[in-house]
C-alpha cells in the first residue's frame, strides 16, 4: 500500500473576512510550494528536509525556461471554474537511493506529462517523519491539461477555448480525463500505473528488504500495491488494518503542550502497534519461514554441542 493522491486546482474566487476578493487556490502558489521558491523558500516540513530534484518541461514558447510565468498565466487567463493545474503526490520507496528516486521521477514525467505534451513541474521532497524519524521521500507532480502543440500563442490565447476547426485561432486543447477515455477511473488508473512504475524500479534496484517482525529481522520482497487494505484483504485473504492518520497539530506537538503531546504519544503507540500487526500479516509466510530456519539452526547447534560433549566424555582421562 502506498500514498498516491490526485487533486485539481480550479480557478474560483472567495471573499475573505475583510471583504476582499481573491483566488481560492492558485497554480503559481502550488508551484512555489513544491519548488520551495518565493515566499516558500524558507518553508520546511522538518529541519532536515531536502529538495532532491526539481524539473519543469513541455512549456509553451512564451514560458520556455520560465515555469513560474506559465503557472501565473494559468491563474490569470484560464476561464472561471476551469482547472489551472492538477497535482499528483506519490510516496516513493525508502529502499531507493536519491539517484534511483530521480530516475523514477523521470519515468513519471514520461508517463504522465511527455506522452500528452502537458506542461509540468515536479519535485522530490524528503524529510524525516514525525513518527520514528524515518525519511519520507515523496514526489510532487503538477501539470496542466493544456496540450502543447506547435502553434505559437500568447499567454492569453493559450488558455482560451480550443477551436478544432481552426486551432491557430483558439487556445491549446485540453486533454482531460474524459477526452483521454479515462473518465472517473482516472485516479485508479493513475494508481495502477504508479504501482507498475514503482515495482519495476524496486525489482531493478532493491528487490528485497529487511523488516523486523516480532523482534526478528526478516528478509522480504520489496513491492507496493495500489489496492486499499480492504481490497487487498479480499484478494489475498489477509487482515490488514487501516493506520490512523495524525493531523498536523498532533505531529508537531511539543512537551510544552502537555495535553496535545500526551495524545500524540498515545496515537503514536497505536500507529506503531497497527503497523507491526500489518507487517506480520503481510509477510507472515516469510516470518514463519525465518522462524523455522532459526529453530532448525538452534536444533543443529544443540546437536553439535551434544556431540562435542559426548566426544569429550569418551576421550577423557583413563585412570585404569
Amino acid at each position: 500500500m502506498f500514498y498516491c493522491n490526485l487533486e485539481h486546482t480550479v480557478k474560483k474566487v472567495v471573499k475573505t473576512r475583510s471583504g476582499k476578493i481573491k483566488n481560492a487556490a492558485t497554480a503559481k502558489n502550488r508551484f512555489h510550494y513544491i519548488t520551495r521558491t518565493s515566499h516558500f523558500r524558507h518553508y520546511k516540513e522538518s529541519a532536515a528536509e531536502q529538495i532532491e530534484f526539481v524539473k519543469s518541461g513541455n512549456m509553451p514558447s512564451f514560458a520556455e525556461g520560465k515555469p513560474a510565468e506559465f503557472w501565473q498565466a494559468a491563474d490569470v487567463y484560464e476561464r472561471s471554474n476551469g482547472r489551472t493545474c492538477s497535482s499528483l503526490v506519490v510516496a516513493f520507496p525508502k529502499e531507493l537511493n536519491q539517484v534511483q528516486r530521480i530516475e523514477l521521477a523521470e519515468q513519471f514525467i514520461a508517463e504522465f506529462a511527455d506522452r500528452y505534451r502537458y506542461p509540468f513541474t515536479c519535485a522530490i521532497h524528503n524529510h524525516a517523519g514525525s513518527i520514528g524519524g524515518i525519511e519520507q521521500p515523496h514526489l510532487h507532480f503538477m501539470y496542466s491539461e493544456r496540450h502543447v502543440d506547435d502553434i505559437e500563442r500568447t499567454p492569453e490565447q493559450f488558455f482560451k477555448r480550443y477551436n478544432p476547426k481552426q486551432p491557430e485561432k483558439g487556445g491549446a486543447q485540453k486533454l482531460t480525463a474524459d477526452v483521454l477515455g479515462m473518465g472517473k477511473a482516472q485516479l485508479q488508473l493513475y494508481r495502477q500505473k504508479t504501482e507498475e512504475l514503482i515495482n519495476a524500479s524496486l525489482a531493478q534496484h532493491a528487490p528485497t528488504k529487511t523488516v523486523e517482525i516480532r523482534g526478528i529481522p526478516v528478509e522480504v520482497p520489496s513491492f507496493v500495491s495500489c489496492l486499499s487494505h480492504r481490497d487487498y484483504n479480499k484478494k489475498n485473504g489477509t487482515q490488514l488494518k487501516d493506520v490512523p492518520v495524525m493531523n498536523k497539530a498532533g505531529r508537531f506537538a511539543q512537551e510544552d503542550e502537555p495535553e496535545l503531546f500526551a495524545k500524540k504519544q498515545e496515537m503514536t503507540a497505536e500507529i506503531n502497534r497497527i503497523r507491526a500487526e500489518n507487517y506480520h500479516e503481510l509477510y507472515k509466510p516469510y516470518y514463519e519461514q525465518e522462524l523455522n530456519k532459526q529453530s532448525q539452526l538452534a536444533r543443529e547447534k544443540r546437536l553439535e554441542h551434544s556431540q562435542e560433549q559426548s566426544k569429550d566424555y569418551e576421550s577423557g582421562p583413563n585412570f585404569w
